[in-house]
């Protein structure tokens, strides 16, 4: 708690930071603590237009909670928009890589890439709008490892505060090396709020229809299904995720998976009868949930 202390010290003594809050239980330790310690910072909330439904109303009766003014930032592209162009949101960011490194997109008929996906539709814009409100330092509740291998390998490389080059835009990480009991217990110890979404069962407060722990035994787009069916079922049958699951699952191109729905059905009636064939991105899921 020192350690995160000093930091958030420190940001406030040299920069002009706001919190990047997402309503989830990091940035909600993270935003108490700030302002347990004083600080006032705007927040921004990136409404990625796949947010589950409490979300943003969660999120506006935190900044009330704590007398802090909200901003809500929004991509000009749609999700679908980003998919078709960048690639689909799947795997986790490392994994999305190694995979895309050993199939070529044009021989599968596709693309999966987490980073782009999250970048165009959630950094991007909370960067550009905290540029306009003078902000010159992003706080977030990352925590490095704890969050996934790629960030880990990043917190080694950068240190808890390094600057973006691109976004012109220093990043700040105080929660840097905390670990799920940390966040668990100081959650509980302060009595904090919990999103909704969080409290129903889910594993993420954030996008619904990212796919990047489907291959674990927890998977998000299993998780999704069961607790929120109809955002689930648009996921599969009208966003179009069905065949790009099976050609990652069973590691066949495009066309294939396509014509194997067509046999059993179709994607709408595999998705009625059959449903469960969606739920992990292995065979043979590995166990747990790590992004």
């Amino acid at each position: 708690m020192k350690k995160t202390q000093e930091i958030i010290h420190q940001a406030f003594r040299q920069y002009r930071p706001y919190l990047a809050y997402s309503g989830g239980g990091d940035s909600g330790v993270l935003l108490d603590i700030i302002c347990s310690l004083g600080y006032k910072p705007p927040l921004i909330y990136a409404d990625t237009q796949m947010e589950y439904n409490s979300g943003l109303p969660f999120v506006k009766s935190q900044a009330e909670r704590y007398g802090l003014t909200l901003h809500v930032a929004t991509a000009e592209l749609t999700p679908e928009q980003v998919w078709k162009k960048h690639g689909y949101p799947m795997l986790g960011k490392m994994p999305a890589r190694m995979w895309m490194q050993r199939h070529k997109a044009s021989e599968y008929g596709f693309k999966i890439d987490v980073s782009t996906c999250c970048r165009k539709i959630k950094i991007e814009p909370a960067r550009k709008l905290a540029k306009k409100l003078g902000c010159n330092a992003a706080i977030t509740g990352l925590r490095g490892s704890p969050d996934d291998r790629l960030r880990g390998f990043r917190a080694q490389k950068d240190g808890v505060i390094f600057y973006l080059k691109t976004d012109k835009l220093t990043q700040i990480n105080p929660l840097d090396g905390w670990t799920d009991l940390m966040v668990s217990r100081y959650t509980k110890n302060h009595d904090l709020a919990i999103n909704p979404s969080r409290a129903n069962g889910t594993l993420t407060g954030g996008c619904m229809y990212c796919g990047g722990g489907a291959q674990f035994d927890d998977s998000c787009i299993r998780v999704l299904r069961e607790k929120y069916n109809s955002n689930w079922r648009k996921m599969i049958v009208e966003f179009g995720f069905a065949p790009v699951i099976i050609s990652i699952k069973y590691e066949v191109p495009l066309p294939i998976a396509d014509a194997a729905l067509e046999l059993l059905g179709g994607v709408e009636k595999v998705a009625d009868t059959m449903p469960h064939v969606f739920d992990f991105l292995r065979k043979n899921p590995l166990r747990g949930y790590n992004r």
